[in-house]
C-alpha cells in the first residue's frame, strides 16, 4: 500500500472468528513525512484471545510501505553539441546530431529520481529512454531532413510518474555543401576542376572533355575510353570511408562487357568504397570490401528490378549511414528512388587519394570506366532521399529561346514552337536591310529593339518557376553608355515581388542581379553585382546569364560568360514565380524599362555548367543547345 500525502491510512484484514467478514483498522500518521523516504511498517492480527505473527516475520516477510513524494522533477536539461539551442543557423540537413537529456533536480528532491525520458521531434509520437541507473543521462542521436526552425520536446519522468518537460528550440542550416565537386565540364587539358576550389583532378591521357552530357548540348562531360589511362586522380584523401559519407555522379556507359567503376577511394590493398558497374550482376552497385587488406568479399547494395542501358544517362548515387538505427547501412539510388540497402558489419578507414574512373587492387588500377561521366560530386555526410531528388533537377532542359530575328502579329517566335514573346508599347525587331552597310544585329539577323519608354516583350506564363534549378540568359546593348536610370533586362515576377531579377544599376554603374527573398510587397532583395565588366554600348552588347543551383542553394550572374566575385552568393529563397517572363521591364515594383537592344534570350530548367554558359555567349546563334 502507499500513498503520496500524509494523513490516514486504511488497511482490511479477515475477521479470524468469520471469514467472509472484513475488519477494518485505521491508523493516522503524523503529518511531517520526510520526502523520497521510505515509510514502512508491520501489522499482526488479534482475535480477541491473542496475536498473530508480525506480517515482517512471515515467510517470506512482509511489511506495508510507502515512499512520500510531492515535487515534480524540474525542466529536464538539454545538451547538443552538433544542434544547440540559439539564434544560429548550424550543421545542416543529412548531418547527424547527438542530443542527452539530464536531470534538473529541485534543491528538495536527489539526482536519482528521474527514471525515465520521454522524447519527440517536431510533434512525432513519443520515444521512451530509460537510464542505467535513476537520475542518469540518456543520449539519442537524430538527423534533420529539412532545414530551419525544429522543436524537441523533452519529458523527464520520476518514481512517481510525476513529469516535467522542456521544449528544446534549434536551427537547422542547409545540407553541408560538397566536399568535392568536379563537373567535368573542363577545357581540354591535363586537369578536372573542383567547384569547392580544393581537389583539382589529373587527368589521364584518355580522358577527352567537352562531351555532350545529361542535358545534352547545353551541359557538358568528359569521356572515358575504357583503358589504362581513362581515370581521374585527386592525388588526396577526400573522405573519411569509416563515417557517413555520400557519392553521386552521372554517368552514361557505352561498353558493358566488363567491371566499372565510377568512383573509389584507395585502400592498401582494397580501395575503401567502389560505387561503379558489376558485370556478373549485369547491374550497378555500391560497396566496400571486409577489409582493406585482402579481398575477403565486400558488403554491397547491388540495384535489383533495373536494367543497365548503355548509352543513356542514369544518375547514380551511394549513400554510406554510418549512424543509422539498427546499424551502419550501404544504400544505392539510381536516378531518384532507392533500389538496393545492404548492412555493412565492418568499419575502417582508407587513406589513399579519391580517383573517378578507376579502383584500386594489390595488383594495381583496374575496372577503368567505359562511357562519359558528369557532376560528380562527394559529400562527408548522408545525402537524403529528398536531396537525391533534387540533384535530378540540376540537369538543364530548354525551355524556351527565342533568337528574336523576327515578329509576326507582334510577337516572336520560340525556336521549339514553344511560347512566343509578345512585344508590347513601341517594341519591335531591327533586320539590317543592307547587311555591308547597315548595322549589325546583336546576334543573327535581328534583335529586340526598346527605347525605355513602356517597351517591353513577355511570356504569357512562367517559362520556369524558380523555385527549383534554372538558367535564365539574353545579350544585351544599353542605348546610352551613363543611363540616369536603373534598367531592366530580365525579370521573372511573383504575385508582388520579382523572384530574379537582372538590370543595369544606375547607382553604381553596374550590371546587377537583384533576388526578392520572398512574394510580398516591398520584401528583403538581395543583389550580386558584377563588379569588374562594365556596361557598354558598342559592339554586340554582353551576354548575361543567370543560374541558380537549388542543391547547392547557389546562384550567379555571368557576363560575358565569366563569373567574378560578387556576383555569386548563398540562395535559398524556393518561392515559386507565377508570372510571365518579362524582357526589358520589372513586372513588380518600379518598371525600369530597358533602353536599347536585347538578343537571343534562352530559359532552361536546371544550372547549366560555365563552359555551356560561354558558349551561348558566342556571337553565333546555337539552335540546338
Amino acid at each position: 500500500m502507499g500513498r503520496d500525502h500524509p494523513g490516514s491510512y486504511t488497511y482490511i484484514t479477515k475477521d479470524a472468528l468469520s471469514p467472509t467478514t472484513n475488519t477494518k483498522f485505521e491508523h493516522t500518521v503524523k503529518s511531517v513525512i520526510p520526502q523520497n523516504t521510505v515509510i514502512y511498517w508491520s501489522a499482526r492480527a488479534n482475535d480477541g484471545d491473542g496475536n498473530g505473527p508480525w506480517s515482517s516475520d512471515g515467510d517470506p516477510a512482509q511489511r506495508c510501505e510507502f515512499i512520500y513524494d510531492k515535487t515534480w522533477p524540474g525542466k529536464p536539461n538539454v545538451l547538443s553539441k552538433q544542434y544547440p539551442s540559439d539564434t544560429v543557423y548550424h550543421d545542416g540537413v543529412g548531418t547527424y546530431g547527438t542530443f542527452t537529456f539530464s536531470p534538473n533536480p529541485n534543491d528538495s528532491i536527489p539526482d536519482t529520481d528521474v527514471v525515465k525520458y520521454q522524447y519527440s521531434f517536431d510533434g512525432a509520437a513519443l520515444t521512451t529512454l530509460t537510464p542505467t541507473a535513476g537520475g542518469g543521462s540518456v543520449s539519442t542521436q537524430w538527423v534533420p531532413t529539412r532545414a530551419g526552425r525544429h522543436v524537441l520536446e523533452v519529458i523527464a519522468i520520476d518514481k512517481a510518474t510525476h513529469a516535467s518537460s522542456n521544449s528544446y528550440d534549434f536551427l537547422v542550416a542547409e545540407g553541408r555543401p560538397v566536399v568535392g565537386q568536379w563537373n567535368l565540364a573542363d577545357e581540354a587539358g591535363g586537369e578536372a576542376h573542383d567547384e569547392s576550389g580544393e581537389y583539382s583532378a589529373t587527368a589521364g591521357s584518355a580522358v577527352t572533355f567537352g562531351a555532350d552530357g545529361p542535358g545534352g548540348k547545353a551541359d557538358k562531360a568528359a569521356h572515358f575510353d575504357g583503358t589504362g589511362e581513362s581515370y581521374l586522380d585527386t592525388n588526396e584523401t577526400v573522405l573519411d570511408s569509416a563515417k557517413s559519407f555520400s557519392v553521386s555522379a552521372w554517368v552514361r556507359p557505352t561498353a558493358l562487357d566488363k567491371n566499372m567503376t565510377v568512383i573509389s577511394q584507395d585502400g592498401t590493398g582494397e580501395p575503401g568504397f567502389t560505387l561503379g558497374y558489376d558485370v556478373s550482376a549485369q547491374t550497378w552497385k555500391f560497396s566496400v570490401p571486409v577489409n582493406d587488406v585482402d579481398s575477403l568479399g565486400e558488403w554491397k547494395a547491388v540495384s535489383t528490378g533495373i536494367s543497365v542501358v548503355k548509352d543513356q544517362w542514369v544518375l547514380l548515387t551511394g549513400v554510406y549511414d554510418a549512424q543509422k538505427t539498427g546499424g551502419p547501412v550501404l544504400q544505392l539510388y539510381i536516378n531518384k528512388d532507392l533500389k538496393a540497402s545492404a548492412a555493412r558489419r565492418s568499419t575502417w578507414k582508407s587513406y589513399g587519394p579519391l580517383q573517378i574512373g578507376r579502383s584500386t587492387a594489390k595488383s594495381g588500377y583496374r575496372d577503368n570506366f567505359t562511357g562519359d561521366l558528369a557532376e560528380v560530386r562527394v559529400f562527408d555526410r548522408v545525402v537524403l532521399a529528398t536531396e537525391v531528388s533534387e540533384l535530378m533537377t540540376v540537369k538543364p532542359a530548354r525551355k524556351g529561346y527565342w533568337q528574336l530575328d523576327d515578329a509576326s502579329s507582334g510577337a516572336s517566335v520560340e525556336t521549339g514552337g514553344g511560347q512566343a514573346l509578345t512585344l508590347a508599347g513601341n517594341a519591335s525587331i531591327y533586320r539590317p536591310l543592307d547587311p555591308l552597310f547597315d548595322t549589325a544585329a546583336l546576334v543573327g539577323d535581328g534583335n529586340l529593339v526598346l527605347d525605355g519608354d513602356g517597351d517591353y516583350a513577355s511570356t504569357a506564363t512562367a517559362p520556369v518557376t524558380g523555385n527549383s534549378s534554372f538558367t535564365v540568359t539574353a545579350r544585351a546593348q544599353l542605348t546610352s553608355l551613363d543611363p540616369e536610370k536603373s534598367q531592366t533586362v530580365l525579370s521573372l515576377p511573383g504575385a508582388n515581388a520579382n523572384r530574379v531579377q537582372v538590370r543595369y544599376q544606375a547607382t553604381t554603374g553596374q550590371w546587377e542581379l537583384a533576388v526578392a527573398k520572398s512574394d510580398v510587397a516591398a520584401p528583403a532583395v538581395v543583389t550580386f553585382t558584377d563588379d569588374q565588366e562594365l556596361p557598354d554600348t558598342g559592339g554586340s552588347g554582353q551576354h548575361l546569364a543567370v543560374v541558380y543551383d537549388a542543391f547547392a542553394n547557389s546562384i550567379r550572374l555571368y557576363v560575358e560568360g565569366q563569373l567574378v566575385a560578387g556576383a555569386y552568393g548563398t540562395e535559398n529563397s524556393l518561392w515559386s514565380a507565377t508570372g510571365g517572363l518579362q524582357v526589358g521591364r520589372s513586372l513588380r515594383g518600379a518598371s525600369e524599362y530597358f533602353a536599347g537592344a536585347i538578343d537571343e534570350v534562352r530559359v532552361y530548367s536546371g544550372a547549366a555548367d560555365q563552359i555551356a554558359v560561354q558558349q551561348m555567349a558566342a556571337l553565333t546563334a546555337v539552335s540546338d543547345m
